[in-house]
């Protein structure tokens, strides 16, 4: 390290080492603690979309006081939400008290429409949320300061335009879509180097309906990609194609009970599949009302899949083409409570004329917070795959193995990942700073 170095390090860690009380202190913010006690202490707790611009939710939000951990707060705020049938977000906002506010529970429900922005919905959510709080701001020497206004995002009925979070519920005969929504994709990327170039193309087109009663959806996807490796004289290219087309009919039974219809037609070089077709009738019951599914859903599914496929390279079974029958049988468990979220699930299914030709995978998430500041998230997979029927006969060369370009027989697969995250400190999150790398912070190493 030379001298000049040196001499910033130094400065760098002198600079770091003065006490804090030589800072000159700042006057108390419209929402610290020093205003008093009364004032409402939040923790947010949202993993999903429109709630993840915190600096934003603060900055509007300013009649309460942020805190970080849930053993701080007054008001427990766990937001969940579904993608809806028209490409929107139905937020489910479950308030809970807790301390002085002990036993107050309230449910608030937001549905966002499927155009809307980033801007737009985190607005709409901010909307609610302030409702929602008022009940727990209401109780407190704050409720004098707080002023309740009507406003509204476009003009409605009567010429009053709906208020955040409001919207009315559409029903078929006003709808000139009949609730069915439709959404094209197109992609294209490109990468190189002197020795490497990759082109990748995809396009997709989806469409969808979803009520109560029932809900379809369709799909069609097709993709191209390109990889090309040159070393002197040596080239390698390697190509990967697929088209498939699927589809999905739901019937709503009761309130626990569905049934559904899903199909398909595909071909890909990867799966050695010329042409497979599939049909299957699946059966689902949720032990917890469908209503409750935002918190939480406990499926068991079973699935009897019927199936023609006409491989491009004799198969592993010397079959050139065959038609089969299988069956699947599928539990999953998913809660989102103000502990944190998880999810557990099996899924198992074999071919009826062999049942040697089977499948089984376990897996599961959890992400809790274990004490304060301290929170833990895991997840992991296994599966023991013995029916992949479609592999292609014959030896891989290396370069189908190292590139990835067909499939192959195993006889597992897994995957794994752990993370630990503790955080100490105020137990305050009010102050908004996006200057130079966001309210976060950063560090600059000089080297």
């Amino acid at each position: 390290m030379t001298r000049h170095r040196m001499s910033l390090v130094t400065t760098l860690a002198a600079l770091l080492l003065i006490p804090s009380s030589l800072h000159p202190q700042e006057p108390p913010t419209p929402v610290q603690e020093a205003q008093g006690p009364t004032l409402v202490r939040l923790f947010l707790d949202c993993q999903t979309v429109g709630c993840r611009d915190l600096d934003y939710l603060r900055t509007e939000i300013q009649f309460v006081n942020w805190v970080r951990d849930r053993r701080d707060s007054d008001v427990h705020l766990l937001i969940t939400a579904q993608t809806t049938g028209a490409g929107g977000r139905s937020f489910e906002l479950l308030f809970m008290g807790q301390g002085r506010f002990e036993g107050m529970v309230d449910t608030i429900p937001y549905v966002s429409g499927y155009d809307e922005t980033e801007d737009e919905l985190r607005r709409g959510l901010a909307g609610i949320m302030k409702i929602g709080l008022m009940r727990y701001v209401g109780l407190t020497s704050v409720a004098t300061e707080i002023s309740i206004g009507m406003g509204g995002r476009g003009p409605g009925p009567g010429g009053r335009g709906p208020g955040p979070g409001e919207r009315a519920m559409a029903t078929p005969e006003d709808d000139p879509w009949d609730f069915w929504v439709f959404k094209m994709g197109l992609s294209l990327n490109t990468s190189g180097e002197s020795t490497y170039s990759a082109l990748g193309v995809g396009g997709s087109f989806t469409a969808s309906r979803t009520t109560e009663d029932w809900k379809t959806s369709l799909s069609l996807r097709t993709s191209y990609n390109e990889n090309k490796y040159e070393y002197d004289d040596y080239t390698e290219l390697s190509v990967r194609r697929s088209h498939s087309f699927t589809g999905l009919l739901v019937k709503s039974l009761t309130s626990h009970w569905s049934a559904g219809l899903r199909g398909g037609v595909s071909n890909s070089t990867y799966s050695n599949y010329r042409l497979n077709l599939s049909l299957a009738p699946v059966l689902e019951y949720n032990v917890f009302p469908y209503d409750e599914s935002t918190r939480r859903m406990l499926t068991l599914q079973y699935s009897l899949q019927g199936s023609h496929a006409d491989y491009y390279e004799q198969s592993v079974y010397f079959e050139d083409q065959e038609a089969l029958l299988s069956q699947s049988f599928g539990a999953s468990l998913d809660l989102t409570q103000p502990w944190g979220s998880s999810n557990v699930f099996l899924e198992a299914g074999h071919y009826l004329h062999d049942i040697d030709l089977h499948h089984a995978e376990i897996g599961g998430s959890i992400s809790v917070r274990l004490a304060r500041g301290f929170s833990v998230s895991l997840f992991g997979s296994l599966a023991r795959v013995h029916d992949r029927i479609s592999v292609a006969a014959g030896d891989a060369s290396v370069e189908d193995v190292l590139l990835r370009r067909r499939l192959f027989e195993t006889d597992y697969d897994y995957y794994s990942y752990i993370t630990f995250s503790y955080t100490f400190g105020s137990i305050f999150n009010n102050i908004v700073n996006p200057r130079i790398g966001g309210s976060s912070g950063g560090v600059v190493i000089i080297g």
